[in-house]
């Protein structure tokens, strides 16, 4: 028996071996087939960014997995109207992507043992004043360090520019050393150490220092050391510090302005100066990925230790971004650059992403987005320059909560029946800030007849996985008569994703700032408040068009509400009050509005 049973167990393993290599293959060659697919459109979306360039910057892009090239292609000019045409192999200016060359020299030095990345600015830079002698160079690297960006921060003139940008703007033809960079920067005040993610050029002219300090060399020596000629990248050079290399590079733009060939430009140095091609900046990503730049894979697990930066599914390591993908997709990590040049990696497909649009006023991710979603080009470009949504949306409720709004805790008529219809328009006022106004009407199918308007504004702000809601709510209800109170909401949400599945957990508390009940029929008291916990789930039907969206909410009362007493009257209590449970079916009309249809049923606790 026990022979028998091994052999079963035996054959069984066999054969779930079998199906899984079969479901393995199907999704690769369905990976492969999509692939070849969009490659077609991402040339599509290259050409409409471009367009939107207005003859002021060319664009490259160039998509690779370890074996071969899947989308190579140019569009528009090198240098505006009338000039080349840009090629696949046109050089570049990378800006920032710069600082990820940097931190991986750094960590080279650091695998060494010439410095260690918890070094004090105080011993790696003794002679360095005016900063705090206590911040590491991990904190510099991972943008930790409190200190200012000289680009952006410190008080500003009359024309918006701080102390450095007025020196910079003055002088086109200045050459900028790192010295005069960071007495500019000393003037600006920092923030403590170790805190907040704060993005500021300073930290990569400190990290540059403190390269050439160690290495003995100037910095683009050490690059060339260290990165350029490991990986072969001939084509790549540090801009006013170094001869050309390679082709004539393309301009880039800043709306009209050409940047190129102006000797101001070297204050990007080692936190944006490098000049690149597409395909050297994939030789780069590739010596990060397959662990060749470094002698030990710890070490790239190191530079992808990241921190949030306050935007949603973004964090940032050590000189790398790292990208949360939806759908169960993954990440991309890699870094980006002023004038839209890009160098991403997608670890779950071993796919690169390199290129620019070398136009600052433009967006490259349509290029990501088109091959890692796909969809129409038009739409995945028009999508980039979206500033608000359209938000319809209607149903029904056994009760009385509308998707996670407070009710009554009785089974009288009032309760047999809400019909809801809905409109919210929200803008994106910053990548992590955005206003909702929104307004709803619902009605009681049953009798007795009762119907309210309600309208309020939110201002939602994210922080990591984190969404902070804040919103104040003007309530107008008639059922005897009119009733109006008026009420502030905060709420915490966060989204956990399990693949391709969301989950985001919310707990709200409403204050009552002073109802008016014109005619007693009111039953909001001042100074009352609820308590609401929610639950909300996203599970994808059909690409990002359809998906369904199941809830939970419960509320706990404290004064905020009524119940039956007997003899038709009702008095305030506090407890807990209805549970509600629902389903929404939001189906994606166009870039801007989306249509919903939702029913829910709400239980009365006894």
């Amino acid at each position: 028996m026990y022979l028998l049973i091994k052999i079963v167990v035996m054959i069984f393993q066999r054969v779930l071996r079998v199906v899984c290599r079969v479901i393995l293959l199907a999704g690769v060659f369905g990976e492969v087939q999509a692939d070849e697919g969009r490659a077609e459109l991402v040339g599509d979306v290259l050409d409409r960014l471009v367009v939107r360039n207005e003859g002021h910057g060319g664009g490259v892009v160039r998509i690779a997995n370890a074996q071969e090239v899947l989308v190579e292609d140019a569009a528009g000019e090198m240098a505006g109207p009338g000039s080349k045409a840009m090629g696949g192999a046109t050089p570049f200016e990378v800006a920032s992507i710069t600082k990820a060359v940097t931190a991986a020299t750094v960590l080279k030095l650091s695998e060494r043992g010439a410095l260690k990345l918890d070094d004090r600015l105080g011993k790696v830079l003794p002679n360095e004043e005016g900063f705090d002698k206590e911040i590491t160079i991990r904190q510099l690297l991972s943008h930790t360090s409190g200190l200012p960006d000289y680009w952006t921060d410190g008080p500003k003139d009359q024309t918006g520019n701080n102390g450095f940008l007025g020196a910079f703007m003055a002088e086109p033809g200045r050459r900028w050393n790192p010295e005069d960079i960071l007495a500019l920067a000393r003037e600006i005040p920092a923030k403590p150490r170790g805190g907040k993610f704060h993005y500021a050029d300073t930290n990569y002219v400190l990290l540059g220092l403190i390269i050439e300090r160690v290495a003995g060399q100037p910095l683009h020596r050490v690059f060339r050391q260290e990165i350029f000629n490991p990986l072969g990248m001939n084509d790549t050079w540090l801009t006013y510090k170094e001869e050309r290399r390679g082709a004539e590079p393309s301009h880039r733009y800043e709306g009209n302005e050409d940047m190129h060939n102006k000797p101001r430009q070297s204050a990007d140095w080692a936190g944006g100066g490098l000049m690149s091609t597409a395909k050297d900046l994939e030789k780069f990503l590739r010596g990060l990925a397959s662990g060749r730049l470094f002698h030990g894979a710890a070490t790239l697990d190191v530079m992808r230790e990241a921190v949030p930066v306050g935007e949603k599914d973004i964090s940032y390591g050590l000189g790398l971004y790292r990208v949360k993908l939806g759908g169960g997709k993954g990440e991309l990590w890699g870094h980006d650059g002023h004038g839209n040049s890009f160098a991403y990696y997608w670890p779950e497909r071993d796919i690169t992403f390199t290129g620019t649009l070398n136009q600052t006023e433009n967006d490259w991710w349509p290029l990501a987005e088109e091959f890692i979603n796909g969809g129409d080009p038009q739409q995945v470009v028009e999508d980039a320059d979206k500033s608000y949504e359209i938000s319809l949306s209607t149903g029904w409720d056994s009760l009385f909560m509308d998707r996670g709004m407070n009710g009554l805790r009785d089974s009288s008529g009032y309760g047999s029946g809400i019909y809801w219809m809905d409109l919210d328009i929200t803008w994106g006022i910053t990548d992590v800030d955005f206003l909702t106004l929104n307004a709803w009407q619902c009605f009681a199918t049953q009798a007795p007849a009762y119907n309210e308007l309600d309208t309020s504004v939110v201002y939602t702000r994210l922080v990591g996985d984190f969404a902070v809601n804040l919103q104040y709510l003007f309530v107008h209800g008639c059922m005897d008569g009119n009733f109006y109170s008026n009420d502030l909401t905060a709420e915490i949400a966060y989204e956990w994703n399990l693949g391709p599945i969301k989950l985001t957990p919310a707990v709200s508390y409403c204050f009552a700032l002073g109802p008016d009940a014109d005619d007693g029929s009111g039953f909001v008291k001042q100074g009352a408040g609820y308590l609401m916990f929610r639950l909300d789930g996203q599970i994808p039907v059909y690409r990002e068009i359809v998906a369904l969206e199941p809830w939970s909410a419960f509320g706990v009362n404290f004064q905020y509400n009524t119940r039956d007493i007997g003899d038709e009257e009702v008095e305030a209590f506090n407890g807990a009050n209805n549970i509600e449970i629902g389903l929404a079916v939001p189906v994606k009309i166009n870039r801007y509005l989306t249509v919903s249809g939702f029913a829910a049923y709400t239980a009365i606790p006894k």
